[in-house]
């Protein structure tokens, strides 16, 4: 016999419309409000394009949040990678978080991805996560923000 569950109704998807998002991040945003006195989320984005076309080829996107930078996605083509455009970039988010009153920046890499650059960076591993492909890690990184390397 199939019990009917009562209450709100889950829905599971991978394509959330925007007004579902809008609703979560309002509902988050007036409980932070209302739990910090303040709400300070932002996005940021630093975009790096092609100097001829001026599309956009790689760069970082992120968020500022109660004193943290997130750091959520960053890419380079190989192409441009070892030529110290990543280490411009990560400056110029770090540095725009700072503006914006923020002490630390969190990020998550794997170890195939760059771990090492993160470290370069000033990055040091806060925690670690084995994770598929069988034989990878994923590492929380962090760094406080405005010291030197």
């Amino acid at each position: 016999m199939a019990v009917e569950e009562k209450g709100p109704k889950l829905i599971l998807t991978d394509a959330p419309d925007e007004r579902a998002q809008k609703i979560i991040r309002g509902g988050l945003s007036e409980y932070n409000l209302g739990q910090a006195g303040y709400r300070d989320a932002r996005p940021l984005a630093i975009l790096v394009s092609d100097p001829q076309t001026e599309e956009v080829v790689g760069g970082l996107l992120g968020r500022t949040s109660m004193g943290l930078l997130f750091i959520d996605l960053f890419f380079l083509p190989e192409s441009l990678r070892r030529l110290g455009l990543g280490g411009r970039v990560i400056r110029a988010a770090e540095e725009e978080a700072l503006r914006r009153g923020c002490s630390r920046a969190i990020l998550f890499t794997v170890t195939f991805q760059a771990p090492g650059f993160y470290e370069r960076q000033g990055y040091q591993a806060l925690g670690r996560i084995e994770c598929d492909p069988p034989g990878h890690t994923r590492i929380c990184m962090i760094k406080k923000l405005g010291t030197a390397i």
